[in-house]
């Protein structure tokens, strides 16, 4: 029974994801790309990251707490380059 409910909350939990595009700025190259994936989901709140760093473009799924996209930002900051959500 415990199991059940725990599969449930998780289940839950993930359909109340949502999406954002990011604009990139500065990062060009796969090993760019890399990074910001690779520190961008161990942030609380990030599902997924994908970034298409031809076309300058991260791709977010996240649990839609504007904070996760905040420290998404941050942390590309810390990297040299800057972004910034589209539709803003």
């Amino acid at each position: 029974m415990i199991k059940l409910t725990y599969m449930r909350k998780i289940k839950s939990q993930k359909q109340n994801l949502k999406n954002a595009i990011m604009d990139l700025n500065g990062a060009r190259c796969a090993s760019c790309a890399y990074a910001i994936e690779h520190l961008g989901r161990k942030i609380q709140g990030v599902e997924d990251i994908l970034v298409d760093a031809g076309k300058q473009e991260i791709h977010v799924t996240y649990d839609g707490d504007p904070l996760s996209l905040e420290k998404i930002t941050e942390v590309i900051q810390r990297l040299g380059y800057s972004a910034t959500v589209r539709g803003k």
